[in-house]
């Protein structure tokens, strides 16, 4: 399998058929990514294929020869990740579900809403969105404590530290208890 960092060096270098294949790859490899985080925020999935397709824009904005080419120095999930959520939130406030007025921040987002008989959603509300968020990318997008400090741009120990109060807080949870402890 060849890597972003290939694919991305073939974007930036090479013709335009090739680098239209190596840009649809990278599509295709990480689409589904970029559609979990969107839905994390707007619930919607016509709005989450709207911050698909602007992350990929974006992303297609940064390559020649429109721009200046990438140079992947991580991960690309560190990239998308924040142009994703971004791009979710804004259209958030766009569509006045969000307002601009608002004195909640962006990251004070509802969790999703849990269902009936309990299920990982209803657990992941009761946790902060600075923890939830730190769950979310190591246990659902699989990403390393390293890759989720360079994705929020936070020191590792903070990442280990939400990781570690977050679990506490879902193993004390009286849901957790009652089901997995009776």
């Amino acid at each position: 399998m060849v890597s972003d960092k290939t694919l991305l060096e073939i974007c930036n270098n090479s013709s335009a058929a090739e680098a239209e294949r190596a840009f649809t790859t990278l599509y295709e490899r990480h689409k589904h990514f970029v559609l979990r985080v969107a839905m994390r925020y707007v619930r919607d999935h016509n709005m989450a294929l709207d911050v698909l397709q602007e992350t990929f824009c974006y992303l297609l904005r940064k390559l020649p020869p429109v721009g200046d080419g990438l140079d992947l120095t991580s991960h690309l999930t560190t990239l998308l990740y924040p142009v994703a959520k971004n791009s979710a939130i804004s259209m958030l406030r766009k569509s006045n579900r969000f307002p601009s007025d608002s004195d909640r921040r962006p990251d004070d987002l509802q969790a999703p809403v849990p269902a009936e008989g309990g299920d990982i959603g209803g657990l992941l509300a009761d946790l902060s969105h600075e923890r939830r968020e730190v769950i979310q990318l190591r246990f659902v997008d699989d990403l390393s404590l390293q890759e989720i400090a360079e994705t929020l741009q936070i020191p590792l120990g903070t990442v280990k530290s939400r990781l570690h109060l977050a679990i506490k807080q879902l193993k004390d949870s009286p849901e957790i208890k009652r089901n997995h402890f009776s």
